[in-house]
């Protein structure tokens, strides 16, 4: 195996920062989008999980995990000082708790409310409600701080904006209005207005085993 390879689905909040912790640490993998709802053999073959994203490592080694594929990332970086800025030491169980907080608790309830129809005997309100809790948690630190522990971000920062991006979406959809408070929509245009947002949403064709080669970050 000559690459790295990435198996991800564009809209995928797990796949979107893991593929973000790619571009920010310049690793180039071979990226083979799929269809969740058509999932590849070859995929299905590699994945216990059967969820993206997954990474298989040039030894045939398989990463399921997204928070995995970017301390992996952060691991294999040639950018010189990348973990001290993006993981430090001294903030790493708080980096922890608050990315345990979101895929533990507010994914939950952001699941459950953009999702309602998936569920029984759901109560949107119910979610919505309590996925607006973390976001007003995540907005006073954000008051305090350009991220959510400094001037720079963390992997922390990395790993929320996708999924916070996801509400929004929801919310927009649903027609729903005064749902992001300033400090948390500045926080997430951050990483939307970014240069690099276009290259990390950009659309690949859907893989089939028989597909030319595509490689991410698409420049």
């Amino acid at each position: 195996m000559k690459n790295d390879i990435l198996y991800s689905f564009r809209r995928c909040p797990y796949a979107i920062r893991a593929r973000w912790a790619l571009l920010i640490c310049e690793i180039k993998v071979e990226i083979r989008e799929i269809d969740l709802k058509n999932k590849p053999l070859d995929f299905l073959d590699y994945s216990k999980t059967k969820t993206v994203p997954i990474l298989i490592k040039k030894n045939s080694e398989v990463i399921e995990e997204s928070l995995e594929i970017i301390l992996w990332a952060l691991s294999e970086s040639k950018k010189e000082d990348i973990k001290l800025i993006y993981f430090p030491e001294s903030k790493k169980e708080a980096i922890f708790e608050i990315i345990n907080e979101n895929d533990n608790e507010f994914k939950y309830h952001l699941d459950r409310f953009k999702y309602s129809t998936r569920y029984k005997n759901i109560d949107e309100e119910f979610h919505f409600t309590n996925a607006i809790k973390y976001i007003k948690k995540w907005n006073e630190l954000l008051a305090k701080n350009k991220y959510f522990f400094g001037d720079s971000p963390t992997i922390a920062d990395w790993s929320i904006w996708p999924f916070v991006r996801q509400f929004r979406i929801a919310c927009e959809n649903q027609k729903r209005t005064n749902y992001l408070e300033s400090s948390i929509k500045n926080w997430l245009d951050s990483f939307e207005k970014n240069r690099e947002f276009k290259s990390l949403m950009y659309k690949y064709e859907l893989w089939e085993p028989y597909s030319r080669k595509n490689y991410f970050p698409c420049n």
